[in-house]
């Protein structure tokens, strides 16, 4: 009677898709960095371009504001950019939550400010637009990939 040995790799191979897979588990290596990609977006389109989330003019300053801007060296621009004092874009920031991380503030006070320039304006001002969403889904895409690729 012949016998018939067979060996395999499958506790290694096992191994290999288990540490991809606590990789893919791993908030800090997934989440984090798209977090502070997705914050550089909006505080670019908030605090620079001065954009709602939906992409328009979040508005126009006074012109008494505007003048009250100017001695404090803040420019001309009416664009509403909201920075004065810099202290709520300063305080934007990532946040760990138990569940992974999103963007606030830290400071309650900044967030009560965030929510009065929305009802001011009447615009959605810190949410995600469309291009926001994409680029984190996009990041996330390219980070599983890597893992699975590697």
């Amino acid at each position: 009677m012949a016998t018939l040995t067979i060996r395999t790799n499958l506790k290694q191979v096992a191994g290999l898709i288990q540490a991809k897979l606590d990789k893919l588990k791993d908030r800090e290596y997934l989440l984090r960095p798209v977090a502070f990609g997705v914050l550089d977006l909006m505080t670019k389109r908030i605090h620079h371009e001065g954009k709602a989330s939906d992409g328009q003019q979040i508005g126009q300053y006074s012109t008494g504001y505007l003048a009250e801007r100017q001695k404090y060296n803040r420019g001309s621009d009416p664009t509403v950019i909201i920075s004065f004092t810099r202290q709520l874009e300063n305080d934007y920031s990532v946040v760990a939550t138990d569940k992974g991380y999103g963007i606030g503030f830290l400071n309650k006070h900044n967030f009560d400010k965030s929510q009065w320039v929305q009802g001011r304006y009447k615009k959605k001002i810190f949410e995600l637009t469309g291009i926001e969403k994409k680029y984190a889904l996009d990041y996330i895409n390219d980070l599983v990939n890597s893992v699975i690729n590697a």
